[in-house]
């Protein structure tokens, strides 16, 4: 993806709104509740919601508001907000999270003097303060990580130390702009779900790392902007086979299939 503006600001926070303007108004009042210290700019895509969210997010003066023609899904409308952005670092954050520190500061300060080739995420939590999912694990693409995994459970729990992951969570990606520079952007060919992982395993195989810091506190009021249904569930599937079909060998891609299958 290229990208032509020139960098005049330290990071754009980059929002895709798809009919949550309560969630992501609430966002970026927190945002600017929070942050100081660093410049910034606050990006929101909405990814053509066709409600209200468009006439009451435009009366912000504050953020800069980009109207999709079409809902492309979610690497299509964050990869909008990254062509626009001026920012050193993109900060790409889910409308249904809230900043609870000066978390952006904390990411940029941590970045700056840090290996540049790293992108971050931080320990998420929910409104009720317990840990939210903050990390995952790529897909098994070969037969034999996946009988690993047969055999060796992945761990999750969080241990609250700045630490090296697999994949960061999607809702807030602190990525340098060269990432996306030498990367590409996400994979517009998924629509939801499973995006931030594809993007995630080409940075991985770039030299990239993945890292959680503990400082950055932010609360993911995570499934509100789509709460959980069969079709969720399908999207998710649908995306899943898109990015092992892409990344396995044909004959794998097949017995995977076949797995599933006789699953159920």
């Amino acid at each position: 993806m290229e990208l032509t503006n020139s960098i005049n600001t330290s990071v754009s926070i980059i929002i895709v709104n798809y009919r949550t303007p309560d969630l992501t108004q609430a966002c970026i009042d927190s945002i600017y509740t929070h942050t100081k210290g660093v410049d910034f700019e606050v990006i929101v895509v909405d990814n053509c919601s066709m409600d209200e969210s468009v006439n009451r997010l435009s009366k912000d003066h504050r953020i800069k508001l980009i109207v999709s023609p079409r809902n492309g899904g979610f690497g299509y409308g964050n990869n909008l907000g990254m062509k626009a952005a001026r920012g050193k670092y993109f900060f790409l954050l889910n409308s249904d999270t809230l900043l609870v520190n000066n978390a952006i500061m904390e990411f940029y300060e941590y970045a700056e003097s840090h290996d540049p080739k790293t992108l971050y995420g931080c320990y998420l939590i929910g409104d009720d303060g317990t840990y939210r999912g903050s990390f995952h694990y790529f897909p098994a693409l070969t037969i034999s990580s996946f009988l690993r995994r047969l055999f060796q459970k992945q761990d999750y729990t969080p241990d609250y130390t700045d630490r090296e992951v697999e994949c960061i969570c999607g809702a807030d990606m602190f990525i340098p702009r060269t990432a996306i520079e030498e990367c590409g952007g996400f994979d517009e060919n998924i629509f939801l779900y499973g995006e931030e992982g594809e993007l995630q395993l080409r940075m991985a195989k770039a030299g990239y790392k993945r890292m959680l810091l503990s400082s950055p506190k932010i609360i993911h009021l995570e499934g509100k902007s789509l709460e959980q249904s069969e079709t969720k569930r399908k999207i998710k599937l649908k995306s899943h086979f898109y990015v092992l079909k892409k990344y396995m060998c044909y004959p794998t891609y097949l017995l995977t299939r076949a797995y599933y299958y006789i699953r159920g």
